[in-house]
């Protein structure tokens, strides 16, 4: 089990304990506006999603990798890499509003990135972003991802598609 610890922060595994945090974090009006997580998340969907990650990270080859993003005991957020396929994956995170502005997540991409490449020996990582979403653009950016392009109707959002901002950081 591979965990990681930073100065106000780590990402371990996720545990059966996480779920009613997980419910809470998700069920929020930032979650709602700046990801394309379906909301509301009930105990039932957080149960099976973190029955689903760890029977996933048993898999060889690994079809994807969730931390839980832990401050002071308790999940505030998550980051993980999915669609693991060869080279490359797909990297999604969120943080409850209450820790932005803390470099938690700039930190985080970080050592993501360097799990990706360095443990899993990806050589490419793309991240689809919303174009409202510039604070996610940003820790993007600030970690090496750059911009390809934009993505027409690439998420499903509250009915209707809208485009993703591409973000790639190549190896």
């Amino acid at each position: 089990m591979v965990e990681i610890n930073k100065d106000n922060f780590k990402m371990r595994p996720f545990k059966s304990s996480d779920a009613l945090a997980f419910v809470n974090g998700l069920n929020t009006k930032t979650i709602a506006r700046d990801t394309t997580i379906d909301l509301p998340c009930t105990m039932d969907a957080a149960n099976w999603w973190i029955s689903f990650i760890q029977s996933a990270e048993q898999k060889k080859p690994l079809p994807e990798k969730h931390f839980v993003i832990d401050v002071d005991g308790g999940l505030v957020g998550s980051i993980g890499i999915i669609n693991i396929d060869k080279h490359k994956g797909e990297l999604g995170y969120w943080l409850i509003d209450k820790h932005f502005g803390k470099g938690i997540m700039t930190k985080a991409i970080n050592e993501m990135v360097r799990y990706c490449t360095k443990d899993i020996g990806l050589k490419r990582i793309f991240a689809p972003v919303l174009p409202h979403n510039k604070a996610s653009a940003r820790v993007l950016e600030k970690n090496g991802f750059e911009l390809e392009g934009t993505l027409k109707k690439y998420f499903k959002k509250d009915g209707n598609y809208v485009d993703a901002l591409a973000y790639a950081y190549v190896k």
